[in-house]
């Protein structure tokens, strides 16, 4: 039976719950079992597809009725804070890891814990190497006791370099191998006529990746792991991350990125990039089924590559996407248990490839490759694999890291601000631990 979480409700309450909830202790061959759950995407692509989750479990379990709505980021934590308000919450919900999804609701007392489920169903085992753990981490420090498991990723965000292959062969040139060589490219394209780097960054996170992926071309990214933990020997007042933020802002003073790029979110950006003249484009992973949809609509030919590294090598920063967690108030914890454990089956991880996701899962069956979406997936999958896993320095528990981190890189990118002060910024928000008063800003996107 699934247990609330020991560190926030008492077990007297949580007896007294089961007998009043129902559903708790309920199998799912309950007659008219009703499982409803909240996905929250902006992709309208992901909008049509995710209503196959629901039927695939129906299939699998025909006493069970699945009611999966969708709601953009935004309107999912409204709603989901509202209604867990008023215990009225869904049985199993798809959202961010960054605040306000999950550290909001976790604040606020209101999830399963789902360690048990997890060692039962050997969800850990199931998913990429230490990836649940990795997950989970910034939630210990946020009550939850070091090792438990309140959220689980099916998806994975990975930032990587997305190319026109076409322009590419046009220009004689080859996938980079190095930073300089890199750079070498944008020149090469900006002469043409070309834009470089394609960029939709209205909402933030694009350059924030840029940033980010920098960072880790530069150091190793074992180096800036600590941060993760919240070490305080940890600092952003280092020379490599002055050095990202330099070359940032020369690439925007060379002009190598869209044209109005600050004016421009980043589906806008992934749009303009298939319109056929920009070379290459930072993207995650989480924008794969708009990028499958662009590319057979438009046939503009495609690869992604992992960035190359300053003293060799290649690095993509990754980590799991949105979460599934069960609200305690949830009528049918068992059911929605079960719901996460087909999503991380191999039937599901195909479905999701063949949607053009990445799944968290271990390895992938090979009849990907008879669809464009599996197989730019499976392109992604093995850029993976070439590269280090760069460390998502944006994704530390620190209150409003990710929103500093977003906004003084735009400001950066649009010459408002200098390199210098971008690291300041950063270190003064980190060195707050978690304990700053701002309020962390809507982000759904990796």
């Amino acid at each position: 039976m699934l247990r609330y979480l020991r560190f926030f409700v008492p077990l007297l309450t949580l007896l007294a719950l089961c007998t009043i909830v129902s559903g708790c202790g309920t199998s799912t061959s309950a007659s008219g079992l009703t499982l409803h759950i909240w996905y929250s995407t902006d992709d309208p692509v992901e909008r049509a597809w995710s209503q196959q989750l629901a039927h695939r479990f129906e299939s699998a379990h025909p006493n069970v009725q699945v009611r999966l709505s969708d709601y953009s980021f935004e309107d999912l934590n409204t709603k989901l804070q509202l209604a867990l308000t008023a215990g009225n919450a869904p049985d199993l919900a798809y959202v961010t890891p960054r605040g306000p999804g999950i550290p909001t609701y976790l604040a606020a007392h209101r999830l399963l814990d789902l360690t048990a489920d997890a060692r039962r169903g050997g969800w850990s085992q199931r998913l990429h190497s230490g990836l649940l753990a990795q997950y989970n981490q910034p939630f210990w420090y946020m009550g939850v006791p070091r090792g438990h498991i309140v959220a689980v990723p099916t998806s994975l965000a990975a930032a990587g370099i997305m190319v026109n292959t076409r322009l590419l062969h046009r220009l004689h040139l080859s996938v980079p191998v190095s930073l300089q060589s890199f750079e070498a490219d944008l020149a090469r394209a900006k002469a043409t006529g070309l834009t470089p780097i394609g960029m939709g960054n209205a909402d933030g996170w694009l350059g924030d990746d840029w940033y980010l992926t920098l960072v880790n071309a530069l150091v190793p990214p074992s180096s800036l792991e600590p941060e993760q933990r919240l070490d305080p020997r940890f600092s952003f007042q280092r020379p490599a991350f002055v050095r990202a933020g330099t070359i940032l802002q020369r690439w925007a003073n060379a002009g190598y990125f869209t044209h109005d790029f600050g004016g421009l979110d980043a589906q806008e950006g992934v749009d303009q990039f298939f319109h056929g003249t920009t070379l290459f484009q930072l993207i995650s992973s989480s924008e794969n089924s708009q990028i499958v949809t662009d590319q057979q609509t438009t046939h503009v030919p495609i690869g992604v590559f992992a960035f190359p590294r300053v003293h060799g090598g290649r690095v993509m920063p990754a980590t799991g996407y949105e979460g599934w967690v069960i609200p305690a108030a949830g009528r049918h914890p068992q059911a929605a248990a079960q719901f996460i454990d087909q999503l991380l089956s191999p039937g599901t991880a195909t479905f999701l490839a063949q949607q053009g996701q990445v799944p968290s899962q271990r390895g992938l069956p090979s009849p990907l490759s008879t669809s464009g979406a599996g197989r730019f997936v499976q392109t992604y999958i093995r850029s993976l694999a070439s590269a280090k896993p760069g460390v998502y320095l944006d994704a530390a528990p620190v209150s409003n890291l990710n929103a500093t981190m977003e906004a003084n890189v735009q400001l950066l990118l649009q010459g408002y601000e200098s390199p210098s002060f971008l690291v300041r910024s950063l270190q003064e928000v980190y060195g707050s631990h978690g304990h700053s008063r701002s309020a962390a800003r809507i982000d759904g996107e990796f």
